[in-house]
């Protein structure tokens, strides 16, 4: 028994034992200390999701949205690190503390900034090539129906340009470094989510996060074959980790005309009429036709987006409805979008899973340009309705004479109903921490369905007999983009590389239908019963014109396989090279793959040890870079084919033969299997610079050389041996030169009151050198005839859409022309040949300047961006016929013919030539940030007001000096006949944060 006590005794000891390890273990883990505190910047700002976390080990925690963080320890002797991009890393000693407030010093943001630099991204210190980037925070403000003129006035190099007024229909036309073709498009590549070729019209202007533009040819020739015009990469808003956020952005705004022609009134176009011994008819009214044709629009916008996140999953989701009316009385654009974007982490965070959608919906209404031309040619003295109330017209209404412009306006309707799909799925795994692949797959669809319509009570559908026309058509596009990247990255000591391998496929195909009809018994129908027209199915009667029936389909498709290397040394000497190759179905066979190759390097001076002690500098850095870019994108698919088609080509399709038509069918172009693509080589060097202690001061200076050779363009052709004289082929050569300077200053930083000013500056210089090779001889042709003949010319020598024309000399004695000939000799007008014509002058500015000032001070903020475009010269058409009293039967006059006028034929000189030169106060922006008191609901409300578009500074005689900027688009011309006012725009703004 005693043994068994013995036992008993032991056993009982080994569980006491047990039982109090057990405890102590217990105490120990219970024994954690819990941290906590609040992240704040030098501002004194609460900061949410920063890293907190102790040193070591990984343990740690985000901040809230409220700048909170807490996490437990072992004990209180270690250190806490706090990391946020764009700051400086602090590292704490707990000293024995468990509340632990922490505050983070920013670093220069030029510095610290991610840069998108196509197919990755790079920190904005390690980048050589010249890349500009505009976060949201610094977008224009006010009414904004482009997206792109959220960066108008911010990038230097970038000119962006409403050449259509304030249409809310129209897109800006923009160009980066000047023109970059002849035939084909300038237009840079739009990338948006890393998805090539998307289009602006499928995003709201509040998604997107930031702009980097890719200006040089090293940064844009990772897109070789479509990057020659540069590339503009969007990104949007993703979600982040948080708790869930909903934000509110709305505004209200309406527009006044900025500018307006001062015509003859009713009572002084009869007095004039006298005074010339013309005889008009007189409606006996006193009309403001202008006036008739606008009114005052209200336009409002709206956006909800929702952002949060939970542990390895974030999400952003928004909707976006803008409503705009026109200037007009009948233009109008109602857009919605909806857009999500998820993503998701798995497998320990080597897996990256992220979807964005995004889909919109526009329903235009489309301006009448005709009718604003033709309220400056209407006799003031008819009225707008007849005493029964109809509308007045002559009685001889026809296109090209008196018709009433308020009647064409009301009675033509022309409808656009568009969608946009934008899906992006993509998928990244990490195979080794320094190894990553990446698989996204892109789905891009557009479709219009358009349809118009002239009422059958517009008085020239009655006399033609027309009886009314309609139309319709669809269009739809559907754009493939598989791609797939790998990418490495080692650090080895004092050396960095990494290394990234691509594949992209891209497949595009167009379909489309249209019809037309005429005779039309009723206008109930509008375009939706195109079978209700007598004329598709009565041949016999007179006027079918508007009778047709067609569709379409074309199919192109770009493969191509691309890397990039990029290498540092002690973080201060730069190396990067790229190579693409690609492949293009447009192209011809012999043709279609080209290498498209870059390098670049730079040199981060102050980091050197000699620079130490330059206490002013706080980065300098100086970059080159060499590329080579591709442009198809102003090619057909089949242009490099002998399509076939009715034959000959132009003609009714056939021949007689025994009495018989025999319809016939044959090639409707000259093939060419050497089209290739324009090619452009691109010399950068570019200085960065951060000066001052505080930094305070920092910019860059850019200058680049570019060729752009194997323009594409119709080159005469040897007939025979080809069919016909004209052939699209490659030929000449271009040039652009230029310089851009970007500043940006924090003139005052204090606790209350900032004042930051933002200046880009950029001049460029534009030459045809040749528009000819030994194989293709161009010759200097003509461009932009308005009903005078052609007042520009692409001409070897000369830049793009040079003026071309006489050059005046005065006015006769009987008041005819005189013009300088080619020996300076004074003669009249039928006197002087083509060959006395002289070049007159740029029509594109060479300077364009752009200067924001943003002040805060507490809670309220201030901005004002002025732009300016300088070194050019522009032509106001309506001059021509409207200061001329040889058209009186046509127009109405300019009031300045009550001083001076011209009394001779309609003909381009010098003497319509006026100085471009413009200087704007574009956006000026009010907002109060209003003291929100700490709320489980309402974290933050703004109310802002903004003006665009306020005062232009100007010789110009015309409604605005901004008159496009790519070739073949009239570049420094305001057209006579069709034109849409530029407006004022006055917005009132509320942004709420829940």
């Amino acid at each position: 028994m005693g043994s068994t006590i013995t036992k008993s005794i032991w056993l009982k000891s080994l569980l006491f034992l047990f039982f109090v390890v057990i405890v102590q273990q217990s105490i120990a883990q219970t024994g954690e200390v819990k941290i906590a505190g609040v992240v704040y910047d030098e501002g004194g700002v609460t900061m949410p999701g920063v890293t907190v976390r102790l040193k070591g080990s990984t343990r740690g925690a985000t901040t809230d949205a409220n700048g909170r963080y807490t996490f437990s320890v072992p004990n209180t002797t270690g250190i806490i690190v706090a990391t946020y991009l764009g700051y400086k890393p602090l590292e704490t000693p707990m000293d024995g503390k468990t509340a632990m407030n922490l505050t983070l010093i920013a670093e220069p943001k030029s510095l610290n900034e991610v840069v998108v630099i196509g197919y990755g991204t790079q920190k904005r210190e390690m980048v050589t090539s010249s890349i500009a980037t505009v976060k949201s925070e610094d977008f224009n403000k006010g009414v904004i129906s482009d997206p792109l003129t959220l960066i108008t006035g911010k990038v230097a190099g970038l000119a962006i340009s409403r050449v259509n007024g304030s249409d809310p229909n129209s897109s800006a036309e923009f160009s980066l470094r000047g023109a970059v073709s002849v035939e084909g498009t300038s237009s840079p590549l739009v990338v948006i989510d890393g998805v090539p070729g998307g289009d602006l019209r499928t995003i709201a202007p509040q998604d997107i996060e930031s702009y980097d533009i890719l200006r040089d040819g090293s940064a844009a020739a990772i897109y070789g074959s479509r990057a020659t015009g540069g590339v503009i990469i969007i990104t949007t808003k993703k979600g982040a980790t948080g708790p869930t956020r909903v934000t509110y952005n709305g505004y209200i705004a309406t527009e006044t005309v900025a500018k307006r022609y001062d015509v003859l009134t009713g009572d002084q176009y009869r007095e004039f009429a006298k005074q010339i011994g013309f005889e008009p008819n007189d409606g006996g009214a006193n009309t403001d036709w202008f006036k008739e044709l606008t009114r005052k629009p209200v336009n409002h916008g709206h956006n909800l987006s929702v952002n949060g996140g939970t542990g390895k999953t974030t999400y952003n989701a928004s909707v976006n409805y803008q409503g705009y009316q026109g200037i007009d009385l009948t233009t109008s654009r109602k857009f919605l979008n909806a857009s999500g974007r998820l993503n998701t982490k798995a497998l320990n965070d080597k897996l990256d899973f992220s979807v964005n959608i995004t889909n919109s919906f526009d329903n235009k209404r489309f301006a009448e340009y005709y009718g604003f031309g033709q309220a400056l040619n209407i006799n003031p003295t008819y009225p707008v309705r007849n005493p029964d109330g109809t509308f007045y017209e002559t009685p001889t209404v026809g296109f090209g004479s008196q018709w009433n412009p308020v009647a064409n306006t009301v009675y033509n309707t022309n409808d656009s109903k568009e969608s946009r799909f934008l899906g992006n799925t993509r998928l990244s795994y990490a195979i080794l921490p320094s190894l990553k692949a990446d698989v996204s797959y892109s789905l891009l669809k557009t479709s219009y369905l358009t349809g118009s319509y002239t009422s059958r009570d517009l008085l020239y559908m009655q006399t033609s007999g027309l009886g009314g026309t309609a139309s319709r058509s669809t269009a739809e596009t559907t754009n493939n983009i598989l791609e797939a990247t790998l990418n490495y990255s080692k650090q080895i000591k004092e050396h960095n590389f990494s290394v990234l391998a691509g594949y992209s496929y891209q497949n595009e195909f167009n379909e489309g239908f249209n019809a037309g009809n005429n005779y039309f018994n009723t206008d109930a129908y509008l375009y939706y019963n195109l079978g209700a027209g007598a004329a598709l199915r009565d041949f016999s009667l007179n006027n079918r014109g508007g009778v047709f029936l067609g569709s379409y389909g074309t199919e192109w498709t770009l493969l191509s396989y691309f890397g990039r290397a990029t290498y540092d040394f002690k973080d201060r000497y730069l190396f990067s090279a790229t190579l693409r190759r690609e492949g293009a179905s447009k192209l011809g066979a012999s043709n279609k793959w080209a290498n498209f190759v870059a390098v670049s390097g730079g040199w981060i001076i102050s980091k050197e040890s000699f620079m130490q002690d330059v206490d002013f500098v706080k980065n300098l850095k100086i970059r080159a870079g060499y590329g080579v870019t591709g442009n198809q994108q102003g090619l057909q698919p089949y242009q490099s084919l002998a399509l076939y088609g009715p034959y000959p080509y132009g003609t009714n399709s056939g021949y007689m033969g025994n009495g018989v038509w025999v319809p016939s069918a044959g090639p409707t172009l000259n093939s060419n299997p050497n089209l290739r693509w324009e090619t452009k080589k691109e010399y950068n060097i570019g200085l960065e610079f951060t000066l001052f202690k505080s930094g305070w001061l920092s910019g860059s200076v850019d200058y680049y050389t570019r060729r752009i050779n194997d323009l594409i363009g119709n080159y005469y052709a040897q007939v025979p041996s080809q069919i016909y004289p004209l052939i699209f082929a490659n030929a000449g050569l271009m040039t652009n030169k230029g310089v851009e300077l970007t500043l940006n200053a924090k003139a005052i930083n204090n606790a209350n009151f900032k004042w930051n000013i933002g200046f880009v500056g950029s001049y460029n210089k534009n030459k045809v050198v040749s528009i000819s090779n030994d194989q293709f001889q161009g010759t200097a042709h003509g461009i932009t005839d308005i009903g005078v003949g052609n007042m520009q010319r692409i001409a070897p020598g000369y830049p793009v859409s040079v003026f071309y024309g006489k050059k005046f000399a005065g006015f006769a004695d009987d008041g005819g022309w005189l013009f300088y000939n080619q020996a300076g000799q004074k003669v009249t007008a039928d006197n002087v040949t083509d060959e006395d014509n002289f070049y007159l002058g740029n029509s594109v500015p060479q300077y364009n300047l752009g200067l924001t000032n943003s002040f805060s001070y507490k809670n309220f903020d201030f901005s004002v961006l002025v732009r300016s475009g300088l070194g050019f010269k522009a032509v106001n058409g309506k001059r021509l016929f409207h200061e001329n009293i040889t058209q009186a039967s046509t127009v109405n006059f300019f009031t300045s013919v009550l001083k001076d006028y011209v009394n001779a034929p309609p003909t381009f000189s010098s003497y319509y030539l006026e100085n471009g030169n413009y200087l704007k106060i574009d956006n000026v922006t009010l907002g109060y940030t209003v003291p929100v008191k700490k709320s489980n609901y309402l974290r933050s409300l703004r109310f802002s007001v903004a003006a665009t578009n306020l005062v232009t500074i100007t010789k110009f005689s015309g409604m605005d000096p901004e008159l496009g900027l790519n070739p073949f688009s009239s570049t420094g011309v305001e057209y006579n006949s069709n034109y849409y006012p530029r407006t004022r725009s006055f917005t009132f703004g509320v942004t709420a944060d829940f």
